[in-house]
């Protein structure tokens, strides 16, 4: 039986947004920990290792959910689970018998994605006609529409901040924001890239600001032909990187100081880069720098997360 010096320990060695082991242990310690402290000792716990309401109530389901599965077959679900609280709590939400089946069946993997975990989440709720539960096979009910009066106007900006928070809600019951294209002739995967190209662009604005390029040397700005901060930030990857380098002077500055910069300039070449090809390139050098990159990669995928983007 847990005690709540124990509880805390677990939740201080494992954090919510580490391996999908450690996000297992931690929700597990959280769901007993609701059975067996009395209300005012669960309220200090919750204090006490201060994670926010809705995570917590995320991770509280999580581990309802898997002490609901025999050990056994809790251990092979738990191994197969992607590094993701996000993605495991929306997978969470189908029944326990579904959970391990979708195991055994290697429907759920390391790898899995939030936006997988939906579909996957979906196709379990609304099987295909012929009753078969195929990996991603499934039929779609339309649940709302969103309108904007005429007379109500509405920026680039704050429409695009209404679809963040859409996709933020979506994730936690397993539906899907589709974005209908008025010309009708755009492929719906492009208009997404557009959309997580532009949302890239405005992470990078924060991380390499204005007050930050008006102290550039104006000598640097001519060398490398980049009069505005839009102009670097639209550059391709090797001016981008060694104008940076130039202003600070050193290439291991560039790498301890402006590594979420360079992801999101590699994000958005990876979206919105005109050749296939290329954008497969870019995704690639993404992937192998996060690799030893573990703070960055962690900050990556929050970024997409709490923002409503699958990784």
């Amino acid at each position: 039986m847990i005690n709540p010096k124990e509880a805390i320990k677990i939740a201080e060695n494992n954090p919510y947004k580490g391996t999908a082991k450690q996000i297992a242990k931690l929700s597990i310690s959280i769901a007993q920990s609701a059975q067996i402290f009395d209300h005012s000792v669960f309220a200090l716990y919750k204090d006490k290792i201060n994670i926010s309401p809705k995570i917590f109530s995320k991770l509280k389901v999580i581990g309802e959910t898997l002490l609901d599965i025999k050990q056994q077959e809790r251990n092979q679900l738990i191994n197969q689970f992607p590094d993701s609280y996000t993605t495991i709590h929306i997978l969470c939400s189908i029944s326990t018998k579904d959970l391990v089946r979708a195991a055994e069946k290697g429907d759920i993997t390391a790898n899995t994605t939030a936006k997988e975990a939906q579909l996957y989440v979906q196709q379990i709720r609304f099987p295909t006609e012929d009753g078969e539960k195929g990996k991603w096979g499934y039929k779609q009910e339309h649940l709302f529409n969103i309108v904007r009066p005429d007379d109500v106007p509405m920026s680039t900006t704050s429409l695009n901040n209404l679809k963040s928070d859409i996709r933020k809600i979506c994730l936690e019951y397993g539906a899907e924001l589709q974005v209908p294209n008025p010309s009708g002739t755009t492929p719906l995967r492009q208009q997404e890239r557009k959309e997580k190209a532009l949302f890239w662009k405005s992470i990078l604005n924060k991380e390499i600001d204005q007050k930050w390029f008006d102290k550039t040397p104006k000598s640097t700005r001519k060398k490398f032909n980049i009069q505005s901060l839009d102009d670097l930030n639209e550059s391709d990857i090797k001016t981008f990187t060694s104008f940076i380098i130039k202003v600070e002077g050193s290439k291991d500055i560039f790498w301890n100081t402006y590594g979420k910069a360079y992801i999101c300039k590699l994000q958005i070449l990876a979206e919105e880069h005109p050749e296939t090809g290329q954008r497969y390139n870019y995704r690639k050098r993404l992937k192998s720098y996060l690799q030893d990159k573990n703070e960055l990669r962690i900050w990556n995928d929050l970024v997409l997360e709490e923002n409503g983007f699958t990784k």
